[in-house]
C-alpha cells in the first residue's frame, strides 16, 4: 500500500507545471534608455539644424508674366518667404495668400533650391470677355469664369447678365450660358481668330469675327464646331475667299459668301 501511494504521489508531482520567471538584467534596460536618449538628441539636433540660418531663404529669383502690379506683388511675396526655413516654407499657403491679396494672379509656383534660394513663378489671369451685371458694372472675366478686375476700356466682347446678378471682384460666374460664352471665346482665341462680339440667343451662340458671322449650336459641344469652323475658313482662304456667314447648327454647315 505504501508503494502504491508513493508511486501515485511521485506521478502527481511529475506533472505539476513549472513556472519560469525571466531574470532581471539592469544592463539591458540601461542600454535601451541610452539608445532612446541618443535618438531624441539626434532628432532635436536635426530639427535645430533645419531651423538654423543656413537654410533660411536669402536669395529669390522671379519669373513674371506681364503684370502692372509687379512691384507690389514682389514685395508681398518677399514678406511671405524671406527669412523662412526653406524646409518649413508652405508653398500652398504662400500662393493662397498672394491670390487673396491680388485677384489678378492666377498661380504662384514656388521652387525650392537648397540651401537658401527660391524661384517664384507668377502667372496672371487673361481676360476673355467683359461681364456686365444688372447695375451696369463691368468686370474682366477669364476662362474659369472668375471676375478678377473691374473693366476699363478693354476692347473685349461684353456678356450681359440678368438684372438679379450683382458682380464683385473675386466672384465666379456660373450658368450654362456663360460657360458656353467662355468656352467659345477661349477656343476661338486658341485658333488665332479675332472676336468682335458674341451673343447668346436661346440655344444659339452668335459669334462675330472680323469679317464673318458664325452661328453655333449651344446645346452641343463647342470644341468640334470651332475645329470645323477653322477648317472651313482655312479652306476658303486658300481660294482667296472669306465667308460672310457660317451656320454650324445643322448636320451640314451652311456657308454664305
Amino acid at each position: 500500500m505504501v508503494r502504491i501511494f508513493r508511486r501515485k504521489r511521485r506521478h502527481f508531482f511529475r506533472h505539476v507545471p513549472r513556472v519560469f520567471s525571466p531574470s532581471y538584467s539592469p544592463g539591458r534596460s540601461l542600454n535601451k534608455f541610452l539608445l532612446a536618449a541618443v535618438l531624441v538628441l539626434i532628432v532635436a539636433c536635426g530639427f535645430l539644424l533645419l531651423r538654423s540660418d543656413i537654410f533660411q531663404v536669402k536669395k529669390m529669383d522671379f519669373e513674371f508674366e506681364q503684370l502692372a502690379d509687379e512691384a507690389l506683388v514682389r514685395q508681398r511675396i518677399l514678406e511671405e518667404v524671406v527669412a523662412r526655413s526653406i524646409f518649413f516654407l508652405n508653398s500652398q499657403a504662400v500662393e493662397e495668400n498672394i491670390k487673396a491679396d491680388f485677384p489678378t494672379i492666377k498661380s504662384v509656383g514656388v521652387e525650392k533650391k537648397l540651401p537658401d534660394r527660391v524661384l517664384i513663378r507668377v502667372a496672371v489671369r487673361v481676360p476673355l470677355a467683359i461681364v456686365q451685371d444688372g447695375s451696369g458694372e463691368k468686370f474682366l472675366v477669364d476662362e474659369e469664369g472668375f471676375l478678377f478686375r473691374e473693366a476699363q476700356k478693354e476692347k473685349l466682347p461684353v456678356i450681359k447678365l440678368g438684372e438679379s446678378f450683382e458682380g464683385q471682384v473675386g466672384d465666379f460666374v456660373s450658368g450654362e450660358g456663360v460657360a458656353g460664352y467662355l468656352e467659345t471665346l477661349d477656343l476661338v482665341s486658341e485658333k488665332g481668330l479675332e472676336t468682335k462680339a458674341i451673343f447668346l440667343r436661346s440655344s444659339t451662340i452668335e459669334l462675330k469675327l472680323k469679317k464673318t458671322t458664325v452661328w453655333l449650336d449651344a446645346e452641343n459641344k463647342i470644341s468640334p464646331q470651332i475645329d470645323l469652323l477653322t477648317q472651313l475658313l482655312q479652306r476658303y482662304k486658300l481660294n482667296g475667299k472669306v465667308p460672310k456667314s457660317v451656320d454650324l447648327r445643322f448636320a451640314r454647315p451652311v456657308v454664305r459668301l
